[in-house]
């Protein structure tokens, strides 16, 4: 199955927990559309996005009136790997970007875009404000496994993961003591994971944490 979703963009979702999967990070502008239409989340929805990447660029297609999710998915095939943030602010899926990396590229932040340099950078300075302004709103995790490599230099190889202890405690952080998410999206970016064996042990541990199972999945 995950040969399947890194090959052959084999998309799963698991809709009684609203989580997500995918291969590339394009593919959550569809799910976080997809989650408005079923009910998950009420338009104006807060995203906590936690990537080795910052991956908030823009693209001029029109991504307004979204009603059917084909539609979405269509619309998610049109755009980059790094351009599915802006566009679901613009159409109003989502509002508030709250994002945790350390990718060196800079964009400056606003009422709509803050940043975290680190995990602890948001739970020990961040945490009260964000929780603050995110109330009232639908809650969205997405994550990029690529977080948790960090060798930002080399493509597809040379991989310097986290020991697995760490990997661990940050997803299950993730999953209990950030918020009550809404839904969820994971993307694979295996390419920035380091190679696809070690995409496959990233996605493994996040499907362990989050009691998951691939073959009870549902494509999308």
């Amino acid at each position: 199955m995950i040969e399947k979703m890194l090959h052959d963009n084999l998309r799963i979702c698991f809709p009684n927990k609203r989580i997500f999967i995918s291969r590339d990070h394009n593919f959550a502008f569809a799910a976080w559309e997809i989650g408005r239409l079923r009910g998950y989340i009420q338009p104006g929805a807060s995203l906590i996005h936690i990537d080795s990447h910052l991956d908030y660029c823009d693209n001029p297609i029109d991504v307004s009136n979204i009603k059917e999710e084909s539609q979405a998915v269509e619309i998610a095939n049109q755009l980059d790997i790094a351009e599915f943030i802006i566009p679901a602010q613009k159409n109003g899926t989502l509002k508030g970007c709250f994002t945790i990396s350390d990718d060196t590229v800079y964009v400056e932040q606003s009422k709509i875009y803050q940043r975290a340099y680190t995990y602890n950078h948001y739970e020990q300075v961040l945490r009260e404000d964000w929780y603050k302004e995110t109330e009232g709103t639908s809650l969205i995790l997405d994550l990029d496994l690529d977080y948790f490599n960090k060798n930002y230099l080399d493509y597809n190889s040379n991989a310097l993961l986290l020991p697995e202890e760490a990997i661990r405690t940050q997803l299950l952080n993730m999953k209990e003591k950030m918020w009550n998410w809404d839904m969820i999206t994971v993307a694979l970016s295996p390419e920035f994971c380091g190679g696809e064996k070690e995409c496959n042990y990233l996605l493994n541990l996040f499907l362990d944490v989050f009691d998951l199972k691939l073959e009870e999945g549902a494509l999308w």
